[in-house]
C-alpha cells in the first residue's frame, strides 16, 4: 500500500497519518487559579505569513510609545506584554506552522502518514490538564481550508493546516464555520441554575467527514495487518472524538451560564444569523472578512466565559496565506505576495497595514474578554492571550525574530506593559513559562529552559 495512501468519499478526502489517541499531560500540583479562584484560560492566535519587524518592535522596556504595527492595542497595553527576538525551530510557512504551539522542528516526512512534532501543542496540555473541570478540553478555531499533498518545502501540507496537535503525531481538526461552531457550543444553552424541563430538537451538523470516507476505510482495514487496523481506528476515533466532543445532548458538568452570559450567547447567535443569512452552513462563510474574524472571536471569548473550555486556539489564516487583502486602505493584493515584499518600501507597508488589521482584531478580543466580568476582575485578567506570526520575515522565512504579544495576567501572576527581548531564546521557552505560570507539567521535548521575564 502507498504511504500516501489516502480515505476518499462523497466530497471528502482525509489523509492517514496512523496514530494513537494518547492523553496529553496531567498536573504536577494544584492548578493555578485567579485571586477569588477563577480559572486561568489559554488563547493562541496565529497571524500568517510574518511580520514587518520594525514596525512591530517597541522601543525600551515599556509600552509607553507604541510602534505603528502594536498602536490599536491603545489602552489595552497595559494588559499585554510584547516579545521579541524568539526563533521557532524551522522556518517556511508549513514547519513553522507546526512548531508555533509545540514549540518544536517537525520530522521529516514524505506524507501525512508520517507527520511528527515531537510532542503535543500547549492548547492541548492545557485543556487536557483541565478536562474534568470543563464542558470542552480544548476548542480549535481557523478561518481557511486545509490543504493536501506536499507543499514547496518538501513538507506534507498538514503541517502547516493546523497549530493544535493533540500529540506529537495526531494533528487536531478545526472548526471554520462559525455557526455551526456557536450551534454546536450554545443552541441548547440554558441557565445553570435552572434545569431545563423540555427540550428542543438538536443541531444537527452537516455530515461527519469520517462518515463520508467510512466505507472506504472498512475497505482498507481489510488490506492491513492487526496493528494497522488498530491504529487506523484510533484515528478514526480521534477524529470522531473532536468532531463529537460539542455535540452534548445535556448541559456538561463544569458550564457556567448566569443570567449575564446567558444575555451575551443570545446576543452573539443573532449577530452570527443575520450576517450568515441563508448561507449559515457553507464551509467558509460568504462574509467580509473582518465580521468573520469578531464572530470567530465572539465565540471563543463566550467559550471561556461559560467555562465551556479553558484552551482556544485560533488561525487567522492558512500556513502560507493568499488571502486578498485589498478591503483594507493601502493595500492591493494577496497576503502572501505582498509578504514576499524585496525590500520594496510599499510592499513592506502593505505588511505592515494587514499586521496592524491583526492586532486590531486581536484587541477585539481582548476587549470582549476584559467585558466579561467575574468577581472583581475580568476573563481577560483571568487569562493569557497569546497571539503572533510563527515566521518574521515573511520575505525569507525566516525562523527567528519572531514578534509575540502575550496578553492577561494569568490571574495575577504575570506583569504586564512590559517590552521583554527574547535574545534568540526558542518559541519553547514561552510555552514552558506559561506552562510553570499555570502550575502544569512541561511535555516539551525540546531543551532551552523558561524564558527570563515571564
Amino acid at each position: 500500500m502507498s504511504r500516501r495512501h489516502v480515505l476518499r468519499g462523497a466530497g471528502a478526502t482525509m489523509a492517514l497519518p496512523f496514530l494513537e489517541a494518547m492523553g496529553a499531560t496531567t498536573p504536577i500540583k494544584s492548578l493555578a487559579v485567579g485571586p477569588e479562584g477563577q480559572p486561568i484560560r489559554y488563547a493562541a492566535i496565529m497571524m500568517p505569513n510574518g511580520l514587518n519587524n520594525a514596525q512591530f518592535t517597541p522601543t525600551g522596556s515599556s509600552l509607553d510609545n507604541l510602534p505603528p504595527i502594536l498602536q490599536p492595542l491603545g489602552s489595552f497595553a497595559e494588559h499585554v506584554n510584547v516579545i521579541t527576538g524568539l526563533r521557532n525551530e524551522m522556518g517556511g510557512h508549513a514547519g513553522s506552522t507546526s512548531g508555533f504551539l509545540t514549540g518544536n522542528r517537525p520530522g521529516k516526512a514524505t506524507s501525512a502518514a508520517e507527520v511528527n512534532t515531537g510532542n503535543a501543542s500547549i492548547d492541548q496540555v492545557i485543556g487536557y490538564a483541565e478536562k474534568d473541570s470543563t464542558a470542552l478540553p480544548t476548542l480549535e478555531l481557523a478561518m481557511h481550508t486545509p490543504r493536501r499533498g506536499i507543499s514547496p518545502s518538501g513538507l506534507p501540507w498538514v503541517y502547516g493546516n493546523c497549530i493544535s496537535w493533540r500529540n506529537a503525531t495526531t494533528p487536531v481538526p478545526q472548526e471554520v464555520n462559525p455557526m455551526r461552531a456557536f450551534m454546536r457550543l450554545f443552541e441548547d444553552a440554558r441557565l445553570t441554575s435552572k434545569p431545563s424541563t423540555s427540550r428542543k430538537k438538536g443541531f444537527t451538523p452537516t455530515k461527519s467527514v469520517i462518515d463520508s470516507v467510512l466505507d472506504d476505510a472498512k475497505q482498507l482495514q481489510k488490506r492491513l495487518g492487526r496493528d494497522d487496523q488498530q491504529k487506523l481506528d484510533e484515528y478514526l476515533t480521534t477524529v470522531r472524538d473532536v468532531e463529537n466532543r460539542i455535540l452534548r445532548k445535556t448541559q456538561p458538568k463544569g458550564l457556567k451560564i448566569t443570567e449575564e452570559i446567558f444575555a451575551d450567547i443570545q446576543n452573539t447567535g443573532k449577530k452570527i444569523k443575520r450576517s450568515s443569512g441563508r448561507d449559515e452552513l457553507s464551509v467558509i462563510p460568504k462574509i467580509p472578512f473582518p465580521e468573520y474574524t469578531e464572530m470567530m472571536m465572539d465565540i471563543m471569548a463566550l467559550a471561556f466565559w461559560s467555562n465551556s473550555t479553558r484552551a482556544s486556539t485560533l488561525m487567522l489564516g492558512h500556513g502560507v496565506c493568499r488571502r486578498n487583502m485589498s478591503f483594507l486602505d493601502g493595500v492591493e493584493g494577496e497576503h502572501h505576495s505582498i509578504s514576499h515584499h524585496g525590500n520594496n518600501p510599499d510592499k513592506m507597508q502593505q505588511q505592515a497595514l494587514i499586521n496592524t488589521f491583526y492586532v486590531s482584531q486581536y484587541t477585539y478580543f481582548l476587549e470582549r474578554l476584559h467585558s466579561m466580568k467575574e468577581g472583581s476582575n475580568s476573563v481577560l485578567e483571568n487569562s493569557v492571550v497569546m497571539m503572533g506570526s510563527s515566521i518574521g520575515n515573511g520575505q525569507n522565512h525566516s525562523r527567528g525574530d519572531l514578534g509575540i504579544i502575550l496578553g492577561g495576567n494569568a490571574g495575577g501572576r504575570i506583569k504586564t506593559n512590559r517590552h521583554i527581548e527574547g535574545a534568540g531564546a526558542p518559541l519553547s521557552t514561552l510555552h514552558r513559562s506559561v506552562l510553570d505560570t499555570l502550575n502544569i507539567e512541561d511535555q516539551f521535548k525540546n531543551k532551552g529552559g523558561t524564558l527570563q521575564g515571564i
